[in-house]
């Protein structure tokens, strides 16, 4: 993935909601906002989009001395904890065939709607709906079922918080399965994406075997930034599940097959890069979405 020019005019959302949030008054908000133009202005398009945005929300971070989006990760994580029976029910009879899992895959498909770094408003129960109806037949579903037939050890990289919630139902038909799950969340807050005190407020560690952070606050899965703890557990992986765009982005690069993607395309530049329509559910292979974007 690279940037597009398509992507500026998002950056430039994405500071001023930001700001929003976190109420600036208008003197440090004209500051910052000079600030990240200058990042944007001066960065290579030759990176991924989220890459710059890192840059852009640790700026934000820094001078405002706050996590702005902690109010709205409390409030999505309590909204997804009260669905969740309801995700359950439907993961449960939604599977192709009575196939348990392809309903759980839907159900932690649909969560990643949760996104504040792309939406101001969210349609959750739109999300659950498209995701439970449109066609994994699409997708590299069945090799992803043989993936994890084969996988002993399972790595599940999270995106946001609220979305974790229902990650929970995918993480415990993995473990049904007898496999060994290790759950990834940021090590540091950063837009709506899930910190270890939302995987310990939603349920996620009871559910995982084990949840640990990558040990930074990038956006996506930079990996020249993680932790050794996770890149132990990063190399030890017989299967990688990598949930939300950012982490397309950011580990598409790598060309690791044992990698799958997990996600809802939510905007235009993922769109054309896959070959899909906006709103689409993707769970690709590292070989299918590596061969969309040489194309």
């Amino acid at each position: 993935m690279r940037t597009e020019l398509e992507c500026l005019p998002c950056f430039f959302r994405q500071v001023s909601r930001t700001l929003s949030y976190a109420a600036v008054d208008p003197d440090l908000g004209k500051s910052i906002s000079r600030e990240a133009s200058r990042i944007v202005e001066t960065a290579s398009l030759d990176q991924a989009p989220a890459r710059i945005s890192t840059l852009l929300h640790r700026l934000m971070r820094e001078r405002t001395g706050m996590d702005p989006y902690r109010e709205v990760k409390e409030t999505y994580n309590g909204i997804a904890l009260e669905l969740l029976p309801v995700v359950r029910m439907r993961a449960s009879g939604a599977g192709e065939g009575g196939d348990r899992l392809a309903g759980a895959v839907r159900a932690a498909i649909a969560g990643n709607i949760i996104d504040f770094g792309i939406y101001e408003t969210i349609d959750l129960e739109r999300s659950l709906r498209d995701s439970f109806e449109l066609p994994l037949a699409t997708t590299d579903y069945d090799l992803f079922a043989r993936a994890v037939d084969r996988a002993e050890r399972i790595l599940y990289l999270c995106d946001n918080a609220g979305e974790i919630v229902f990650d929970r139902v995918l993480i415990e038909e993995l473990r049904g399965r007898g496999k060994e799950v290790t759950a990834v969340v940021k090590g540091t807050p950063v837009i709506n994406d899930a910190t270890m005190d939302d995987a310990r407020a939603t349920g996620l560690a009871d559910s995982a075997g084990r949840v640990i952070d990558n040990g930074n606050d990038g956006i996506g899965t930079l990996l020249e930034q993680c932790s050794p703890e996770f890149l132990e557990a990063y190399h030890d992986a017989d299967l990688i599940v990598s949930k939300g765009q950012a982490n397309f982005e950011t580990l598409v690069p790598e060309q690791d097959e044992r990698t799958f993607y997990l996600f809802k395309v939510k905007c235009p530049v993922v769109a054309a890069a896959l070959g899909r329509p906006d709103g689409d559910i993707v769970l690709s292979a590292c070989q299918s979405a590596s061969a969309c974007l040489r194309n």
